[in-house]
Order: structure tokens, then sequence, then C-alpha cells
């Protein structure tokens, strides 16, 4: 059967995996980006003698994560092998106590940020979790986090310690953010079965899945999409989505008309309208547009520090934003001259920019006293994290399909309904569309 002609709006991580499968089911999708270069908030580039990316990032679950099962699925089994090198662990730092995120249940119950009777708690509230587990479409509460799990707290060193992962896993404080990330991110995908059991429960288990840093720097991660054949246009924005009929007929394209059956947009779905000729879009809209990051990057006139793979988040006592560090260059250290060392940090955007920059200054301070002393490059950036914040009036479940009202138009992004964060979302996403989209071409 012929393909319909496919345009994709936006080359970010969500219109790279859904053009990705298409093309590895038979089409030959466009992807137009407004931008001169592919990949979205996934990029990188030159800072001095040092490679910066937009952020600090790892790619998350890389054994069951929607986006490193696509890549392993449509590019090649062996892709983290040759292309990404692991992170060894998160330590968290609570004042000046510190300590590894347990990894089973021996090294929970040993767990120092937090008292005893925390850690029982704490164990009560993730067997909680597996037990709400997801499987369909089974929904977790609509609600705010601390609104389901405060009847587990037992102190205000453990509200600041599930505080600072709330805000890593929904982009906000425990009092807003979405129960359903919150929980997902804990626990996605796990089952209660012996072998699962077993795995958190002996000494040598070790239940959290891997995060991994793609070598080359962020931009390589899109530049391996691409490398599967992509027809990807920079510097093409699309003007108009163009419906006649409550059918797409195509995309313009500066005075272009380029025909299609078939358009994905990943763009922002606040902006979708603004982007449709003839026709509206129906379902909801995020209620809140996109939340941001501060990142501060550090180059090293030497090795100042051998975290061997390790990142470091300081707790934030206030119920603010935990302020995240990594030496990047331990990763791949062609990011940084030789002999040198590059250092990301990165904190989610809020209240003061200053006040911010202050609690990171001070965080750099405790895990590298002295550090300034080094420094030979200092980089700022305020960067998109994601599209949507995911708080709970604003959570998946109040979030849009990727089918719409109109024939073959469909949307896809961190906006849209979906598991995960970041680019596990933008994959899951491309996942839902495709479903989507081969359910409407057997109809």
């Amino acid at each position: 059967m012929q393909r319909p002609r496919t345009a994709v709006v936006g080359s970010g991580m969500g219109g790279l995996c859904t053009a990705l499968i298409l093309k590895k089911n038979g089409f030959e999708p466009v992807v137009f980006e407004k931008s001169d270069h592919p990949g979205g908030s996934f990029w990188s580039y030159p800072q001095g003698d040092y490679q910066v990316d937009t952020g600090l990032h790892m790619l998350t679950r890389g054994t069951t994560g929607e986006l490193p099962v696509l890549m392993k699925q449509f590019i090649s089994p062996d892709i983290f092998k040759s292309n990404f090198a692991a992170q060894k662990c998160y330590r968290f730092y609570l004042g000046e106590k510190s300590d590894v995120i347990p990894q089973n249940l021996s090294q929970l119950l040993k767990f120092s940020l937090i008292q005893k009777q925390d850690r029982t708690a704490f164990l009560r509230m993730y067997l909680k979790f597996l037990r709400m587990g997801r499987s369909g479409t089974a929904k977790y509460p609509d609600t705010a986090t601390y609104d389901f799990i405060r009847k587990y707290v037992r102190s205000d060193d453990m509200l600041a310690f599930l505080n600072a992962l709330c805000w890593m896993s929904t982009g906000t404080n425990i009092k807003e953010g979405a129960l359903v990330r919150f929980v997902d991110t804990l626990v996605r995908n796990k089952r209660l079965s012996p072998a699962y059991v077993l795995r958190n429960v002996l000494p040598s288990g070790h239940a959290t899945e891997e995060d991994w840093y793609p070598l080359g720097g962020l931009k390589a991660v899109p530049g391996l999409f691409i490398g599967q054949g992509l027809d990807v246009k920079t510097g093409s924005e699309v003007k108009k989505i163009v419906v006649s009929r409550g059918k797409v007929q195509g995309v313009i394209i500066g005075k272009d008309f380029f025909e299609a059956d078939l358009v994905v947009y990943d763009g922002k779905v606040r902006d979708l309208n603004k982007t449709i000729e003839g026709g509206y879009f129906e379902g909801p809209m995020p209620k809140e547009d996109e939340y941001r990051s501060i990142t501060v990057w550090l180059g090293f006139s030497q090795k100042v520090a051998d975290w061997q793979r390790e990142s470091r988040i300081d707790i934030m006592r206030d119920l603010t934003s935990p302020n995240w560090g990594c030496f990047v260059s331990d990763f791949d250290p062609s990011l940084a001259p030789a002999g040198h060392q590059l250092f990301g940090m990165s904190a989610i955007t809020h209240g003061s920019e200053k006040e911010l920059l202050n609690s990171m200054h001070q965080s750099i301070e405790k895990f590298l006293p002295g550090f300034e002393r080094y420094v030979d490059m200092k980089h700022i950036q305020s960067c998109r994290a994601e599209k949507t914040l995911q708080n709970a009036a604003n959570s998946m479940w109040n979030l849009p399909q990727q089918k719409t009202n109109i024939t073959g138009l469909y949307i896809v992004g961190t906006d849209t309904k979906g598991f995960g964060s970041g680019g596990t979302l933008c994959a899951d996403s491309a996942r839902r569309c495709w479903k989507f989209v081969q359910k409407d071409l057997s109809a």
C-alpha cells in the first residue's frame, strides 16, 4: 500500500522519533525545522575551547525507557555500547550530609539522609506505588504529589528529599507536582514478580536503571536519528498547516506549498491554532506553556575532582529546586581541552534568577571548595526544559492525545499525553502517535 505523503513540523525529539518510526515503516517523511539545527533542546555548541549542551542532560532508563528502546529497535540494538557512557550513580546532599540514592532494599535501610522511621515510611510508600502500577489506561489519582504522599512524610528531612525527587521528575515542587509523573519516575513498568523483588532486596541488587551520557555531547542524539536517512530541512519554518473540509492538505513553507496527507506537529500545542489555516484544533490545551532551567557551565584549567561519573544533587530545605551538578568531560574528554574539565550545574527556574544563581554558586562551592581559582570558562544558559510544566492541574491526564479532530493531523512532544519526561516522553508520544496512524490507515 502506498504510504501517505508526510510532513513533520519541527525536529525536536518528538518529531524525530515519530519521523524515524514512520521511515522504518515505509513512509518518506520530510521534517521541516525553522532553526538552523535539528534536535530542539537536544543540542550542543562551542563555548571557547569547550563544547556545552543546552542544559545538563542524561538519557534515563537505558534498559526499558521509551527513547532507548526506540533507538535500539530502529537504529541499532547495540547503540548504547558504542555511542553512550554510563553514569555511576546519583549522590544527594542534605546540608553537609551526603549519600548515594539507594539501589535496593538493603541500601534503603542504611540511607543516611533520612532517619530510620523515614526509611520505613519510604518503603511503605514505594510498595504502594508498585501496587498502583500501570497497565493499559489505568490511572493514578489526578492530584498533587504531596496531597497523596503526606501520610508517609515523617520529618522535614524526608519532605526535603522527596521534594528534590519531585522537582527532578515533574519540574516543580512537591506541593504542585503531578502525582502521576512522580510515581512514574520511581516505579515505571515495575511489577511485583519474584525476580523484581529479589533484585530490590538482595544487597547486590540494582533496582535503578542506567543513565547514559551521549558521546560527542547532546547534539549526537539527533545526529543518530538523521543518520538513518531522515530528510530534515533546517531553516524551513512552516508558516501554515493547510486544512480543507476537516482534512489536512499540506503545509506552507515561505512561499512554497508542500502537499501532504499526513502532518505531524511537534511545536507548542498552545500555538497550533495560530498555525492552522482552514480548520481548528478542538482538543484540550496545556494550562502552562513550558518550564525552564538555568545551567552554569564551568571550564576548569586542570583536573579539580574525580567524581567517577557521579552526579551530585544539593537538596534545598526551603523546597525550592535542587541543584544538580556533573562533570560531563568525565564521560567524554573531547568536550574540554586536554587536561581540562567541563562541569555543568542545572536547576529549574523559580523566583529570582539572581537568587537561584547565588544558590547554585553555594552548591558548587560545597562540592568543589575554592573552585573559582581554576575557572577559565564560565557560561550561563537559560533553556527550555520542556514544553509543559507537569503540575497537578496540567498532568498527562489533562493533556491532548496525539490524534486530533482534523483528519491527517497529529501532535507529539512533551505537551501531549504520555508517560516519562524529556526525551522519554517525546518517544512515548511518538509511539502513541504511530498507533493512531496505524489505526486510521486501516480504517
